[in-house]
């Protein structure tokens, strides 16, 4: 959480293919996973990970739903409810990993006068 340009400096690709290649194999454990110690090899894989999904996380068939959502409330609370409802029409699989990025997300923002990860608006 720490880690200055978490998302900005690439981690060794050889090193973020053979951690992926582990997750899909489901050999990726925890023990695994803390060999490759270099944070932007973690930090790559799961870019990776988001831009390999088959299915986009908030799916294409939301798209349409998410755009209105955002740019067609007035405040900032019925934009926020408006959004909420279209978070809750995601599959559970979507829900579970989108809630679980934004976790990790809001948690690296926490930090960011040390990780430089400053979010942009």
């Amino acid at each position: 959480m720490e880690e200055e340009g978490l998302f900005r400096i690439a981690g060794s690709a050889s090193k973020v293919r053979r951690m992926r290649m582990s997750f899909d194999a489901c050999c990726l454990t925890l023990p695994t996973a803390l060999e490759y110690r270099d944070p932007h090899v973690i930090a790559g894989a799961l870019k990776m990970y988001l831009r390999e999904l088959p299915e986009p996380l908030m799916t294409r068939s939301l798209y349409d739903e998410w755009m209105t959502a955002a740019r067609s409330q007035t405040s900032q609370e019925a934009r926020l409810q408006a959004l909420k409802q279209v978070v809750d029409k995601l599959p559970q699989a979507n829900y579970d990993n989108l809630q679980y990025l934004i976790k990790f997300l809001s948690a690296l923002s926490r930090n960011q006068e040390v990780n430089r990860c400053h979010h942009r608006i």
